[in-house]
């Protein structure tokens, strides 16, 4: 092998090193682990069980995977990139356009936080609910009240669920079915937070 061709594979073999610390640096930046913390729990202890033989096999299975990706890393990095592009656009997309139960066309009025509270506080004798706003769903209101940014304006709401058939085709309710209703912050015409008080 001649010295040139000898120091450029040399040459690109420490880039292929460098890229996977830098890949490993990345992923750790910016990669978010969606899992759920009992999933990470449960994959732990999976891997715990594992015998010494397994473990052993897993090694030698990740020096090979490494060893590869390193034999091609512009490919890797390639892939590395599009991988965590696509990741951060997707929550991005899911950070735009939260999915909620209220819609615009769902809007009643305009309310006042204080107000609601006043007149959501429930009073049990028996002391079954908890002396608070909402009850039981205090929790889901306070964090509704914590979303409130200057210049957010609280609405109440109620989607139209399914009404009576006036002409006696498709299904006959007595009332509403199938309704949600609560408040919501709506920032610059967008819904961006709701709570669920009522389902019927």
């Amino acid at each position: 092998m001649s010295t040139d061709l000898q120091f450029w594979g040399i040459t690109y073999l420490a880039a292929g090193l460098v890229f996977m610390l830098v890949a490993r640096l990345l992923v750790k930046l910016f990669y978010k682990d969606k899992r759920s913390e009992f999933v990470k729990e449960m994959m732990t202890a999976i891997e715990n069980d594992k015998s010494p033989a397994e473990k052993r096999r897993k090694f030698f299975k990740n020096v090979a995977i490494g060893g590869l990706a390193i034999a091609v890393w512009p490919l890797s990095f390639t892939i590395l990139v599009n991988g965590l592009r696509d990741s951060r656009k997707s929550d991005r997309d899911l950070n735009e356009e939260p999915e909620f139960m209220c819609k615009s066309k769902d809007l009643l009025e305009i309310v006042n936080a204080l107000e609601v509270e006043a007149n959501s506080k429930i009073l049990d004798p028996m002391g079954r609910v908890p002396d608070l706003p909402f009850g039981h769903l205090n929790k889901g209101w306070r964090r509704l009240r914590r979303k409130v940014r200057p210049g957010d304006v609280m609405w109440s709401f109620k989607t139209s669920g399914y009404a009576p058939s006036p002409d006696g085709r498709g299904p006959r309710y007595n009332g509403p079915h199938n309704f949600v209703s609560g408040f919501a912050i709506v920032r610059n015409k967008q819904i961006v937070a709701e709570f669920l008080t009522q389902w019927g």
